[in-house]
């Protein structure tokens, strides 16, 4: 089995963040989206990792090519037009050689358990895998009898709502349904297969997941797994190092690669950073490098050294 990471969005909901950072490389408890996923993914014993480029593809390239995180080379798919969830696979027919491929999106975070899901999948043989979570409203449904999707979209009697995860697995039998050029959605694909009765196994998720796509979302992320009472075992999942984690009581504030600064409340500060006191920033997320000025003043913003995003918007 391979994988792929889909790293090639605009992700235009974060703006003007994602102007400067591809969303792939937002932060996460201080950690870029990117560098957990592959994490797991290599943690459950997948090497051969493609990654998928377009929106500020050079930063995502050097940021692999850099950091000592990626000992495996990683296939970077470079798209001149974006190709969308299921174009995105025809670049890499070749490399994928017949084999099933593992696909994250590239902004969710979760303490899905992969090894697990990987040996449903193996199992099962099904022509794909979809990891669902508990309905989220606003989301396309996807319907599931026992441990088959049956439908999506269009509401089965007697079948459960759930909601896709953003992580699937698809085989080459799979593949071979999908148009060979072209952007488009890899749900058509699904749609196809599910019309022709073809089978797509439903694994269910019911623990840490959060899409970081959207503002509010992000911060509650944050705080969610911050407070959560079983964080340890989550940020195991997550591989995420909470050595540098310094919380501060008082300040209600976490602190990840600097010493508590005073001035934060109820807020998560990446260091290093540059503050000059006194500043005042209340449910915040600071990025690394930022330059705090005397007397700045701000509430749920994402801030950094060239943009700041209201989270509440």
């Amino acid at each position: 089995m391979k994988a792929l990471l889909l790293a090639a969005g605009y992700g235009t909901r974060l703006k003007p963040l994602t102007d400067h950072v591809p969303k792939p490389l937002t932060l996460f408890m201080g950690s870029p989206i990117l560098d957990i996923v592959y994490s797991q993914v290599v943690r459950a014993g997948i090497q051969n990792i493609a990654v998928n480029t377009h929106h500020l593809s050079e930063r995502i390239r050097l940021h692999i090519q850099n950091s000592p995180l990626y000992k495996h080379p990683v296939h970077i798919s470079y798209e001149p037009d974006i190709l969308g969830t299921g174009g995105s696979i025809n670049p890499l027919r070749s490399w994928l050689g017949g084999e099933d491929l593992l696909i994250f999106n590239g902004d969710i975070v979760t303490s899905l358990d992969t090894l697990s899901f990987i040996a449903a999948f193996e199992k099962a043989k099904p022509l794909a895998g979809m990891v669902l979570i508990p309905h989220k409203a606003g989301t396309t449904p996807v319907y599931i009898l026992g441990d088959q999707v049956v439908s999506i979209g269009e509401a089965v009697p007697g079948a459960l709502k759930k909601t896709f995860a953003g992580i699937h697995i698809i085989s080459d039998a799979f593949i071979r349904e999908m148009p060979t050029s072209g952007f488009y959605s890899v749900i058509d694909t699904y749609q196809k297969l599910l019309k022709a009765k073809g089978s797509i196994l439903a694994f269910e998720h019911n623990s840490y997941w959060a899409d970081l796509g959207i503002p509010r979302d992000y911060l509650e992320a944050h705080q969610s797994l911050l407070h959560h009472p079983d964080r340890a075992r989550l940020c195991e999942s997550l591989c995420l190092d909470t050595g540098p984690w310094r919380y501060a009581e008082t300040q209600r504030t976490l602190f990840i690669g600097c010493e508590p600064i005073a001035g934060f409340k109820d807020s998560f500060v990446f260091g290093p950073i540059a503050c000059e006191q006194p500043v005042q920033f209340d449910v915040c997320i600071v990025y690394p490098h930022s330059q705090l000025s005397k007397h700045s003043h701000e509430k749920y913003k994402i801030v950094t050294g060239y943009a700041l995003l209201n989270m509440m918007s």
